[in-house]
């Protein structure tokens, strides 16, 4: 019973491993099943994934293409836009080009209007000194009969022959109907002298139209009456400066001027224009090269010489050389280092020796090399061509040989030229002596080796005069009786100044980017003070100028003392006084004091002036002569006479 209980177990339990295999293999089954959908679930997904990311580069592509196409339509709107422009901005330039042409043909006619004007006036005076001079006459033979008419009244009765033909000849035969009544004879002589002794009315009075000389110009002189006006101060590239400048033209001209100086407007490392790099580069921190142009035809409209300020001693590099040093030059004139001289240790040139001074800021130009040389006179004509300069201030020419200005200067017939020849007076212990004769020499020999084809400026003046005007009026007469100054040497050549933008002004000194620094070692003053504690102090500016203008050379009258100092129509009328007293480069100076109380001269034959106290009155001086009117008093600081 046992085994066979046991075999019935066995049994049951072999049926329940087969059920439980039966029900594993039924679950297997239905995993089988879920496999095999998730399987087809998962390739639809890759598909649908695989569909939507070839939809996304379609679409990517679409895209792309359309924002090439939109691109290539925005490019081409731009470009038509551009076009526009151009043609709206070359419409408005012709149509800005015909207006000022139209202006200047208006200009033209004009002036030839005033010319033909000028002509009938000549025309009429002309006819009108014929009728004074047959006037002169007729009054001359009146008072030839008024003459006899009295001859014949004291000597009685002549002859009737002898009577007949004097009275004839005195009275044109009018005479001898009135010969039997003395009475009659009294009152016709009477008659003849009232006319022979009338003077002129005012009315009646004949102007004189003197016509201007036609003075040749020559670069060192100009015409020899110029009087410059410096255009400019040290802060004038902050500012629209070319359109202010040309709105006082018409003022100046008024005011007396000749030739206005203009700043250096080529592009520059510093904003005053003193380190220039690309010299064809004219859009500077003045403004824009048709700004300069503009303003310089408006300059030229009245009638004064446009003198530009050029740098022609050093140039700044563009780039470096392979060992770092900048020598390596830029724009239309791409220099290398064979153009700076070989003395100049700090930019390692290759060029010939210095023929003057180093400026240490920035390379100095080699001008013995005939490529530089041949650059630089194709480019000052080119600013007399096309930028309308007529002559030059020419910058810290201490650097260079006067030998090749000569030769810049006749190579561009410029009509005026002026050498900016700064070098250091003569001090002993802080005071400056007396004798300047080395300092004069010194700019009197630049000017000889530019073969008198240019005039420089008198720095030795300027350097007297701070210590004249403080009652030290005996520095301006040498021992031999002349002037101290290069106007007492060589007037003709003498350009005098009493301040300029460089020690007028309001900015301070920067060693690295304004030429002055080399300059102003040479002063007694420290270089760290601002330049305005070098200028002449400005209770002494107007005596300062009644000297330079009404002196022989040509005197420079500084931007900021004539329109903002307020001493504008004492200016004018010192420029008035030069004018009619016919002053001009080469006139005679005569010294008769010059001594702490003050200053006495003649300046030609028709001027005297005196500077502080001295009580004169020129026509009661035997040596003078002549009648002399007071033309302009201001008392103490000074007076000038013109003679009578």
């Amino acid at each position: 019973m046992q085994p066979k209980s046991a075999n019935v177990k066995l049994q049951g339990a072999v049926s329940d491993l087969e059920y439980q295999l039966l029900l594993s293999r039924s679950e297997v089954d239905r995993l089988k099943l879920e496999l095999q959908q998730a399987q087809v679930q998962a390739n639809a997904a890759d598909l649908r994934a695989s569909n939507a990311e070839k939809a996304l580069l379609e679409f990517q592509e679409l895209s792309k293409k359309k924002a090439l196409e939109h691109g290539e339509e925005i490019r081409s709107l731009l470009e038509k836009i551009k076009k526009e422009a151009a043609e709206r901005k070359k419409a408005v330039s012709k149509a800005f080009k015909t207006e000022l042409q139209s202006i200047k043909a208006a200009i033209y006619a004009a002036k030839d209007t005033t010319r033909l004007r000028d002509n009938a006036y000549m025309r009429r005076c002309e006819a009108l000194q014929r009728s004074l001079r047959t006037s002169e006459s007729a009054l001359k033979m009146w008072r030839q009969r008024a003459e006899m008419a009295e001859s014949l009244l004291l000597k009685g009765r002549l002859s009737h022959e002898e009577d007949e033909e004097a009275i004839y000849i005195v009275n044109g035969g009018r005479i001898d109907l009135l010969t039997d009544d003395d009475s009659q004879k009294l009152k016709l002589l009477s008659d003849v002298w009232s006319i022979a002794q009338e003077k002129l009315k005012e009315g009646d009075m004949l102007i004189e139209h003197r016509i201007p000389e036609q003075t040749k110009l020559e670069p060192g002189t100009g015409t020899g009456r110029e009087i410059v006006f410096q255009g400019f101060n040290g802060e004038s590239w902050r500012r629209q400066w070319y359109q202010e400048l040309a709105l006082k033209a018409a003022d100046l001209s008024q005011c007396g001027m000749t030739a206005v100086w203009f700043p250096p407007p080529t592009q520059s490392v510093a904003p005053q224009g003193y380190m220039p790099s690309d010299l064809y580069n004219w859009n500077s921190s003045y403004k824009s090269v048709e700004e300069l142009k503009s303003c310089i035809e408006e300059m030229h409209s009245q009638d004064h010489l446009a003198l530009g300020d050029v740098v022609l001693n050093h140039r700044c590099a563009h780039k470096q050389s392979p060992n770092g040093v900048w020598n390596i030059f830029g724009g239309k004139l791409a220099w290398g280092s064979e153009a700076i001289v070989c003395d100049d240790p700090k930019f390692q040139g290759h060029g010939n020796p210095s023929s003057g001074d180093i400026f240490h800021a920035a390379p100095n130009i080699d001008h013995s090399q005939d490529f530089v040389r041949g650059d630089i006179k194709e480019w000052l004509n080119w600013l007399r061509n096309e930028i309308g300069f007529d002559g030059w201030q020419l910058n810290f020419v201490r650097g260079f040989s006067g030998i090749f200005v000569k030769e810049y200067i006749e190579a561009s017939n410029f009509a005026f030229a002026i050498g900016e020849y700064w070098d250091s007076l003569v001090y002993e212990q802080g005071n400056l002596c007396y004798n300047q004769d080395a300092h004069r020499q010194w700019i009197i020999n630049w000017i000889n080796a530019t073969g008198d084809t240019s005039s420089a400026f008198d720095v030795t003046t300027k350097g007297i005069l701070h210590s004249a005007l403080h009652n030290q009026y005996w520095r301006l007469i040498d021992p031999q009786g002349k002037l101290t100054e290069v106007m007492g040497c060589w007037p003709s050549r003498t350009v005098t100044f009493l301040e300029n933008h460089d020690t007028g002004s309001t900015q301070n000194i920067s060693a690295i980017f304004n030429p002055l620094q080399a300059k102003l070692d040479y002063w007694p003053y420290s270089i760290h003070l601002t330049i305005r504690s070098l200028a002449i102090p400005r209770g002494k500016l107007t005596q300062g100028y009644a000297h330079i203008l009404t002196h022989p050379g040509t005197p420079v009258i500084f931007y900021n003392h004539f329109y903002e100092f307020g001493i504008r129509d004492v200016l004018t009328e010192l420029v008035e006084a030069r004018r009619r007293a016919g002053i001009h480069c080469r006139s005679s100076v005569k010294i008769y004091h010059a001594n702490n109380e003050g200053y006495v001269a003649q300046v030609g034959d028709t001027l005297v002036m005196k500077l502080m106290h001295f009580d004169l009155n020129p026509s009661k001086e035997n040596q003078l002569g002549g009648s002399w009117q007071k033309f302009i008093d201001k008392g103490s600081d000074y007076q000038v006479w013109l003679r009578h």
